[in-house]
């Protein structure tokens, strides 16, 4: 690292946007080395683990595949329920690291992976073998296991908490705004992890200018929002990079800072 990006980063450091929930772990700063090609026109991904990417071009990447969804439930997460007219099952109950809760008369339940209406459902399909007609609700109490990742030509990428729902332009807000080299019409979104991922093309140019909310999407737990600096040309070779390091990363419990990032592929 020179001394002048050095200098920079602790400027950064010492003037992270206010509000921002980014936790550090002290002494880690991890940087994303540079990884560019020449060429110009950005080409179909031909990878197997991101077949569903190929179909998507840039345009049209909405269509099925993604959708606003429900908020879902994780680890730590904590909900209240309440059954009407029944005050002794009014609990506020912590989904545990394997995802379950412990109720009164249920036991315990799956409840991560579930959005509140499908836990509500459960508890209430599983109630009605004891009381009739019970009426249940379900709300949420606090979030702790709700994060996403952004990346790239942000201000400040890292760990951001998803406190009750995440457009990811407001994760990019979150991570301080792009910075000026900030590819806004090629935004990537990777989903359903690193061994299986989905990967959606954005164009927030069009969110910004025209209101287009289509591309401006929900977040779901783990996601990981990549704003390039150029557009990518080898999904795969690109995406293959980013992975080892995001990988040993996604490990920690604690969230990270994580320096500028990987320039996009030409």
């Amino acid at each position: 690292m020179t001394d002048l990006n050095y200098q920079l980063f602790k400027d950064k450091m010492k003037n992270k946007h206010h509000g921002l929930h980014l936790l550090i772990v002290p002494g880690l700063i991890i940087l994303l080395s540079a990884c560019a090609t020449t060429g110009s026109q950005p080409q179909a991904n031909t990878g197997a683990p991101l077949q569903n990417a190929e179909k998507m071009s840039s345009e049209e990447p909405l269509k099925e595949t993604v959708k606003v969804t429900e908020f879902i439930l994780g680890s730590g997460d904590k909900v209240e329920i309440n059954v009407y007219r029944h005050d002794d099952l009014k609990k506020t109950v912590q989904i545990d690291v394997s995802g379950k809760i412990t109720y009164p008369l249920l036991g315990d339940i799956q409840a991560g992976g579930l959005s509140i209406f499908q836990l509500r459902d459960k508890i209430r399909d599983g109630l009605s073998k004891y009381l009739v007609d019970p009426q249940v609700s379900v709300g949420v109490a606090s979030v702790q296991g709700q994060k996403v990742i952004v990346l790239g030509e942000v201000r400040t990428p890292g760990f951001f908490q998803i406190e009750t729902s995440m457009t990811v332009l407001e994760a990019v807000s979150r991570a301080g705004g792009f910075t000026l080299d900030g590819k806004k019409k090629s935004v990537l979104l990777i989903r359903g992890g690193l061994k299986t991922p989905q990967l959606i093309t954005l164009n927030l140019e069009k969110a910004l200018s025209k209101g287009d909310l289509a591309q401006n999407i929900q977040l779901q737990r783990d996601d990981i929002v990549y704003v390039p600096r150029t557009y990518i040309s080898n999904v795969d070779r690109f995406f293959g990079h980013l992975s080892t390091i995001i990988s040993p990363l996604l490990q920690m419990e604690s969230g990270f800072y994580v320096g500028q990032g990987i320039e996009g592929e030409r």
